[in-house]
């Protein structure tokens, strides 16, 4: 593994906003993937406040 794949892998967080960002675009399938699962809660949520 080189250095750079080694900083690749180092545990950043990052918020992930609900309309996306060019930052997840860069990230690329773990970064849509993320905003996917982040907008599906989102949504989830949104229907189960409405039902009340």
């Amino acid at each position: 593994m080189t250095k750079k794949n080694k900083n690749l892998s180092n545990n950043k967080s990052y918020t992930i906003p609900i309309e996306g960002s060019l930052g997840l675009l860069a990230y690329g399938d773990i970064g849509l993937r993320a905003w996917r699962e982040v907008k599906q809660k989102n949504k989830a949520e949104k229907n189960v406040d409405e039902e009340k």
